[in-house]
This record gives structure tokens, sequence and C-alpha cells, in this order.
């Protein structure tokens, strides 16, 4: 399976590094991606239909959109928090056609189940299976990339901020829980080195 998807992609171009099996991710591994992608299978079976945190980290995402003057006619959304994007987009940035990406394929289910019961907005939303560290879209093929509290379990995020740069034509949006986590690793590397 893993095989035929990499055929399937095979004209695209990754720039996380090669761990010589054939594939194309991060030397350092530093998140189990299979466990996390079985986490959020798991997840996904648990989620609220609204979450104020989520919903918060969303709306002020998607508040950045009211501001450009430009419109941007096809987004991707990766990862994180695919439902609160969606039914908090209300137009908003011009979105003509919208993707949907997740590396649970639960998670874009219920993304996919949440949008028959929303009003329809006129927006074309495609849903696909993919990893951050290895986004099955052409290069400039999108003009807006979203991600929401989705980037934060990536192995190279040097490596997948490059490739999403490279397919965004303008405009990334971003919000993750960097402080807290930068904090927590503070915290661990000063047990390490101090000692308890």
């Amino acid at each position: 399976m893993r095989r035929s998807i990499a055929r399937c992609l095979g004209g695209l171009r990754s720039y996380c590094t090669d761990s010589g099996d054939g594939f194309h991710s991060s030397k350092l591994k530093i998140f189990d991606r299979h466990l996390k992608r079985k986490q959020r299978d798991r997840a996904a079976w648990l989620m609220k239909p609204k979450d104020s945190l989520v919903d918060t980290v969303a709306e002020n995402l998607l508040d950045r959109l009211e501001d450009c003057k430009k419109t941007f006619p096809t987004a991707l959304c990766m990862g994180g928090s695919l439902e609160a994007i969606r039914r908090l987009l209300h137009g908003r940035g011009g979105i003509e056609k919208l993707l949907m990406m997740d590396t649970s394929w639960d998670m874009v289910k219920l993304c996919k189940d949440a949008e028959q019961q929303m009003p329809t907005d006129n927006i074309e939303t495609s849903y696909v299976i993919g990893d951050e560290e290895y986004l099955p879209v052409k290069e400039n093929s999108v003009d807006l990339v979203i991600s929401c509290l989705g980037l934060h379990w990536t192995n190279d995020l040097p490596g997948a901020m490059i490739q999403i740069g490279f397919k965004a034509r303008w405009l990334i949006l971003g919000g993750y829980s960097w402080r807290r986590n930068i904090e927590g690793a503070a915290d661990s590397l000063h047990y390490c080195t101090n000692g308890a």
C-alpha cells in the first residue's frame, strides 16, 4: 500500500530527509507518526462537536483572512482542527476550493460527516489522507495553507515548513501551542542537565 502511494505521488518533491527505505521522512524520530495517527483515529471518536479552545484558535486564524485584500481561491487545510476551520470559515478569504487533509482516516471522515450537517456555502471541498511531512499536492497548486493546531507533531518542522512554502502561492496561516511545548522542553532539559 505504501509503495503504491509513493508511486502515485512520484512527481511530488519532499524536503524532508530520506530515511533510506525509499520513503521521505525525517531521520530524527521525535514522534512516532504511526502511533500519532492511531491516537488521532481514536480521538475522532471522542471529539466534541465544538471545543472552545480549538474554535478560538481557528477563529483567530480565519480572522487574519479578513485583513487581506487578496482572495485565495484554492486552500489546503491540514491536520489539527479541520472541522472547526470548515465550520467557522463563513466565506472568508474568497475560498472556492478547499482541500482538507489529515493523517487520520477517522478525522477526515469526521470532518466529511460534519460538513453534511452544515449549510452549503458553495465551497467545493475535497478530502485526502496525507502527511504534513510529505504533502500530496503539487508545487504552487494552492493559494493558502491553513494549519490549526496540527504541526506540533511533525518530526521535521523546518522541512515541512519549506515544503509548505513551495506548495502555497501566497499565504500560510498556522497556529499551534508552541509556548507550552518550549517551556516543557526547557524544563525537561533542566532536569536532564542538573538532576532532580
